[in-house]
This record gives C-alpha cells, structure tokens and sequence, in this order.
C-alpha cells in the first residue's frame, strides 16, 4: 500500500460535536477533528473560551460553530443539537467530554447533592447528549460517539467515590449504548485516560510529593497531554475504525498494568 493510510482529511465532510471544548482536552480534541476535517461544534458553559476555539480552528482554515451548552440541562442539550443541525445540516460524531470532580471526600461525607451533581455531569449528560445526537445520526446513516472517561472508572483512589462510580458507568454505558445502536451503524466507544494536566488536576499536580508519587508510580514516568487523547478519540472517528464498538481505549501510561 502507498500514500496515507488515513486519508489526507479523513473526515472531510463530517460534522462533529465536542462537549467540554472550550479548554484542556476538549479543546484539544476539537482542534484535531477539524485538523483531519472536520467542523465542528464547540460546547460548553464558557461562550467565550468556545470561541477562541472557533477563531483557532478558522484561523487554520476549518469551519466552526461555538454554541453555550448546559449538559445537565435538556433544553441546553435540544438547542445544541438543533443549532448544529442548522448551522452544518448533520452530525456524524459526538465527543462527549464535559465533566466534573469535586474536592476528595470520605464516602461517610459526601452529600447527596454532591453525589447527584457529579453523576448528573459525567453520567447522565452523556445518555442524554449521545441520545439527542443518535437520533439525527441514525436518520444520516450512523455516525460514531466517543465518550471520555478515566482510569478511575476501574482503578479508585480513597476520597473520590462519585467520581470513580460515574466514570466507570460511562465504561457501562459505553458498551450497552454500542450495543443498542450498532442496528443503526452507530459506533460507541471511549477513552480512559490517566493522568493529563488539565485545570481540573491543576491543584494535585501543584503538590510536588503527589506530582513525584505520579510519575513514579506510572511506567513511562510520565503524564499524558491532550493532544494524546485527542489522537485516540480521532482513531475512534476514522473510517478504519468502523469495526471497533464498545470498546475503552486505557491511555494510562501504564498504570493500570499493576
């Protein structure tokens, strides 16, 4: 075989929809969808980190649309989904990445609207996003949800149990929504990464001892960056990959090895 095995813009045409794309991870993951072809629908609660998103990806040449989103919030989720069908006619992908932790808790501690707060976010908003956007998917054609989750849904750490719960339903979900869809050639499947310096790690990694305890219990002795996690997510979103379904892709360094 010779030329590029994924094509020069493999989703050339495509019209994407990143949750959480304002910053971090998702902002990362927006940038290389639209890198490989993509437009894309920036959302989240802060219009405006999503459009300094959008001028990054017009900047380089794509197309983008930033819509402020409530994932916890129904009518947020039916504007997105309707602005994006309006502005671009379809969505063919669904990165669900918006999430939230809250400061480590004992479980004898946490409050129940905590514990509703944290599922209502990493949890439900993610059935309830992937639904809305299956709906027009499954009238397109199909299309492919990738869902972020983390190395918590498997591997726990003390103090973080509604964390850990809603991330490793998001694994549950993953696989039961890959199932349920797959008649409609949608694919379902998700990332785990482990440690990636974001602003939701800012205040652990800004410990040195936790920072030096990090690295040398992960393998590689190193954290992941964004940029890495948006290249698994774009695996998942690739023509090649349209044999791949509910499946979790563990981006950990190693960690979960031991």
């Amino acid at each position: 075989m010779t030329g590029n095995w994924f094509g020069v813009l493999p989703l050339q045409g495509q019209v994407a929809v990143v949750t959480g794309g304002g910053t971090g991870i998702g902002r990362a993951i927006a940038l290389a969808l639209a890198g490989a072809g993509a437009k894309v629908v920036v959302a989240s609660r802060n219009k405006e980190k999503l459009l300094r998103v959008c001028e990054e990806i017009k900047a380089n040449g794509g197309e983008s649309l930033a819509v402020r989103t409530d994932v916890t919030c129904q009518e947020d989720i039916d504007n997105l989904i309707a602005a994006s069908c309006e502005a671009f006619e379809r969505i063919d992908i669904l990165v669900n990445n918006a999430g939230m932790a809250i400061p480590r808790t004992s479980a004898l501690d946490v409050s129940r609207q905590d514990w509703e707060k944290i599922l209502g976010v990493n949890l439900t908003a993610v059935f309830f996003v992937s639904q809305a956007a299956a709906r027009v998917m499954a009238k397109n054609g199909g299309g492919r949800i990738v869902n972020i989750t983390s190395i918590r849904g498997t591997n726990a750490l003390p103090g973080i149990t509604p964390y850990c719960t809603s991330k490793g339903a998001v694994m549950a979900l993953t696989k039961a929504l890959a199932v349920d869809l797959a008649q409609y050639n949608i694919n379902v499947n998700a990332v785990a990464p482990g440690y990636v310096p974001t602003d939701m790690v800012a205040g652990l990694l800004a410990d040195p001892d936790k920072t030096n305890f990090i690295l040398e219990r992960t393998p590689l002795h190193k954290m992941g960056t964004p940029e890495e996690v948006a290249a698994a997510v774009l695996y998942f979103c690739i023509p090649q990959a349209s044999y791949t379904t509910g499946h979790t892709l563990v981006l950990d360094g190693g960690w979960s090895c031991y």
